[in-house]
């Protein structure tokens, strides 16, 4: 007796729904629609403003200079040095070695902001902008808790680690309120397809 094969059922836009949704997500990712963008404030020292302290900190130490030409390898690679030997300074409370880097005529603004980027992210907690350099170097550790005057940047961005969670609730709800028109078309459309082949089941079983 021969048994009977089962038929597999399925819309001729059933594909379709299912690629079209991970097309539309490759798409915004080639064109950086996921990046996560932050907001830098900078205050730069004006020359006045505590000039017999910070002139007398910075004399104390010794500073290897880092000049940014707005050659792009050139720059990267040093930027990329000077973040290993950054996190070393750090790491080894060295109070004594630091680094001014220098901006040229034609250095870009990116070599500016990976420098600021640079400083934040290993928690530096002296760096100071002035004219076309920043100086970086860690200030010696206090023997008794004392008020250091501390100039750089404060750099706020959307996934702090307290509130990680509650941005990306956040952002979720934004994307679904920019985009609810497309996704409830989406919905219906798979809705209507799945039916569709429900019926088609049923006239088929029927037959």
């Amino acid at each position: 007796m021969r048994k009977r094969r089962t038929k597999i059922y399925y819309s001729a836009g059933l594909i379709s729904i299912i690629l079209l949704p991970l097309f539309c997500i490759l798409y915004l990712k080639t064109n950086n629609a996921f990046t996560n963008y932050g907001s830098l404030e900078l205050q730069t020292w004006n020359g006045k403003d505590f000039e017999p302290e910070i002139t007398n900190f910075l004399n104390t130490k010794k500073f290897s200079t880092v000049t940014l030409t707005g050659n792009i390898s050139s720059d990267e690679a040093k930027l990329n040095i000077a973040e290993k030997e950054i996190k070393k300074l750090i790491l080894s409370k060295d109070s004594i070695n630091g680094i001014k880097f220098h901006f040229e005529t034609k250095s870009e603004y990116w070599t500016f902001v990976r420098v600021l980027d640079i400083l934040e992210s290993k928690k530096a907690k002296f760096y100071l902008p002035y004219k076309n350099d920043i100086w970086f170097a860690n200030p010696r550790e206090p023997k008794k808790k004392i008020k250091t005057f501390i100039c750089g940047t404060k750099y706020s961005t959307f996934f702090l680690d307290e509130r990680e969670s509650k941005t990306k609730s956040l952002k979720i709800i934004e994307i679904v309120k920019k985009y609810y028109l497309p996704i409830i078309v989406y919905i219906l459309m798979i809705v209507f397809t799945f039916r569709k082949i429900i019926n088609e089941k049923k006239a088929y079983s029927n037959s």
